[in-house]
């Protein structure tokens, strides 16, 4: 795995905590995520969707739906003969603990290496008639010896409507959903053996700084 080169906003302000560094985190849009993945969501004005304007926009279902077509595609990059199949799951997401004053340790990072992964949330159902609405988004490019380039390390706040789709190699935090517990489907080509050809894990220790997330107080 190369370094990223993909640009970074740059409007972006951290801050110096007494535990390191603070990032914010910001309301997710798919200019703002454009480096790290597509955001994969509806839109209520069909001029909003993010340029460049290659998505296709339809009519559907005899009048009574808009079909945003192919906001994101599936990748999958697997040599051959790895058994690596594209599938479906179900993430059952419990909320995380927040600090006092919406802080949030950012503990570690991983990346899928040969494969992109989206995560669209489900919304309520019998076992959780009153699902969470929002959860985080931390990512990171790739950088100097093949670990996470924590310069460029950022943090959303998406909300229930809106789904992610990591770029293949990105860095990521695990799924962490806010205030209540979500369901979501995730979408990804794997092996399945627990092998680092499907899932990379990095810790993050004193040596790489202790990072934390900023969540907003108000939404």
């Amino acid at each position: 795995m190369t370094t990223d080169n993909a640009a970074v906003p740059s409007d972006v302000t951290s801050a110096t905590g007494p535990t390191g560094l603070i990032i914010p985190a910001l309301p997710l849009t798919p200019e703002a995520f454009a480096p790290f993945g597509q955001v994969v969501q509806a839109y209520a004005d069909v001029n909003a969707v993010p340029s460049p304007r290659t998505t296709r926009i339809t009519g559907a279902n005899q009048g009574t739906a808009i079909k945003f077509h192919k906001l994101a595609l599936l990748e999958s990059s697997y040599p051959a003969g790895a058994g690596a199949t594209a599938g479906l799951s179900v993430y059952r997401c419990n909320p995380i603990d927040v600090l006092t004053g919406g802080l949030w340790t950012v503990k570690l990072l991983e990346r899928h290496p040969y494969t992109n992964q989206a995560f669209i949330p489900m919304g309520a159902g019998e076992e959780l008639p009153q699902p969470g609405t929002r959860y985080l988004v931390i990512v990171a490019l790739n950088g100097e010896g093949d670990r996470p380039d924590l310069a460029t390390m950022r943090a959303f706040v998406a909300h229930a409507g809106q789904g992610v789709v990591y770029n293949t190699g990105l860095w990521h935090h695990p799924m962490a959903v806010i205030d209540k517990a979500m369901d979501f489907t995730c979408v990804e080509t794997q092996i399945g053996d627990g092998s680092d050809a499907d899932c990379e894990i990095v810790n993050l220790d004193e040596s790489s700084g202790h990072y934390s997330v900023q969540l907003p107080i108000a939404l």
